[in-house]
């Protein structure tokens, strides 16, 4: 994010799981950045971030722009009790 950027987490317990967002104001990077990393074989975003949360059943948004930051939001759903 940069060596004078500021960041905030927020950590939400809702009703049907639990929501992360952490955000900060730094350099921010372009959209299309996330894309093109995994296209290069680059998968930090695409497995370690994405895949993870998507094997729990959750999503994950993020948002950036150059000179204005990135937000990433994790959303990952509660387990329900499996029926017997």
């Amino acid at each position: 994010a940069g060596a004078d950027a500021r960041v905030w987490i927020l950590l939400e317990d809702e009703t049907d799981g639990i929501r992360l967002t952490v955000r900060d104001d730094g350099v921010g990077f372009p959209p299309q950045r996330p894309a093109e990393a995994a296209a290069a074989g680059r998968l930090g975003i695409a497995q370690s971030m994405r895949g993870r949360i998507a094997d729990l059943g959750g999503s994950t948004t993020i948002e950036s722009r150059p000179g204005e930051g990135t937000e990433v939001e994790f959303f990952v759903p509660r387990q329900r009790p499996e029926k017997r």
